[in-house]
């Protein structure tokens, strides 16, 4: 049966996560729900620090050096902690805000091929045009998105460029685009217990 990842936010942990998680999670299924590396400076954790904490840090096009870096090391923790913890087979990688975009970002590791699908909530790219670069290597697989057109944390224009750049590599898509801001609507919690179920029959 598949393995679930299902990483929390900026400012989140890995607690406030799991009920989300346990509830969309299809019987018979493995679920991890990773801590993020970093502490926030105001609250919970985060999976890269900004160099700045102002409201805008968030809505740069590119991350610095030193945040590329914290990406990095977050994905050598996650590959070690799905290495100890998920069984061999199929993986879904997913997470909302940061987690998303750390979710793509885990398209880069070597397990990659092990990935049927990502859930992208709320999220942005880190690297568009190595991700794109990836998406052609491995082939295409499934993404469920979704995002809220009164979004102020993460644009809903940066979040349909997600959407895009998977589109533009052959990948099947369900896509949610909701009126609501920066969250996870417990309207559509239903939708993604159903595409995950679906996926595990054909990812099995």
């Amino acid at each position: 049966m598949p393995t679930l990842v299902m990483m929390h936010g900026m400012t989140g942990n890995a607690a406030m996560m799991r009920p989300f998680a346990e509830k969309i999670l299809p019987e018979g299924w493995t679920l991890i729900v990773p801590e993020a590396r970093y502490m926030h400076p105001r609250r919970g954790r985060t999976w890269w620090r900004y160099e700045d904490e102002d409201a805008d840090a968030t809505r740069r096009m590119n991350l610095s050096r030193r945040e590329l870096i914290d990406v990095d090391s977050s994905l050598s923790q996650l590959e070690q902690l799905i290495a100890e913890h998920a069984p061999m087979g199929p993986l879904v990688v997913g997470g909302f805000s940061q987690g998303g975009a750390m979710a793509q970002e885990m398209l880069q590791l070597p397990m990659a091929d092990r990935i049927i699908g990502v859930i992208a909530i709320g999220t942005r790219l880190v690297r568009g045009m190595e991700l794109g670069l990836r998406l052609a290597e491995l082939g295409p697989k499934h993404l469920f998105w979704m995002h809220g057109e009164r979004d102020v944390r993460v644009s809903i224009q940066d979040g349909w460029a997600v959407a895009h750049t998977f589109e533009a590599a052959g990948w099947a898509l369900e896509l949610i685009e909701h009126p609501k801001g920066h969250m996870i609507p417990m309207e559509h919690h239903d939708a993604l217990k159903e595409w995950l179920v679906a996926l595990g029959q054909v990812g099995l």
